[in-house]
């Protein structure tokens, strides 16, 4: 399953700016995300994904394609420094499933295709699709 790099960030935009949580899910749910993952030391670690914080909000960090994940690791090398940077696709619902409690989504984070997503949104979207 390739992560969907088509993905419409001026669809998802409009639904955050209007906050319809119903639009912003079928959005979301329509495609495939790349999640950044940084190795621990631990090998029992299971697997995690990089979040940010942005103005004290916690935020899960997703791209919508390969290109993305790959052109922000490089732009923010000094984040990871040596560190083996790894990723992994998820779905629409296996990515709600990584947004944490009281957590927002920050999509293609320090790009020009950047949408935030607050948790408030979120926590309506994962109403939406009666998730929890």
């Amino acid at each position: 399953m390739p992560a969907d790099p088509d993905l419409d960030t001026n669809e998802c935009r409009t639904a955050i700016e209007q906050r319809d949580a119903a639009c912003l899910a079928d959005c979301l749910m329509a495609h495939s995300y790349v999640l950044i993952h940084l190795r621990e030391e631990d090998p029992s670690d299971e697997l995690g994904a990089l979040t940010a914080e942005l103005e004290g909000t916690p935020y899960l960090v997703a791209f919508t394609g390969q290109a993305q994940a790959a052109e922000f690791v490089e732009l923010r090398a000094d984040l990871f420094g040596d560190d083996e940077v790894g990723g992994f696709i998820v779905d629409g619902e296996t990515l709600l499933d990584y947004v944490a409690d009281g957590h927002g989504l920050l999509l293609n984070a320090d790009l020009k295709s950047m949408c935030r997503v607050d948790a408030e949104l979120i926590s309506d979207v994962l109403d939406e699709l009666n998730l929890d």
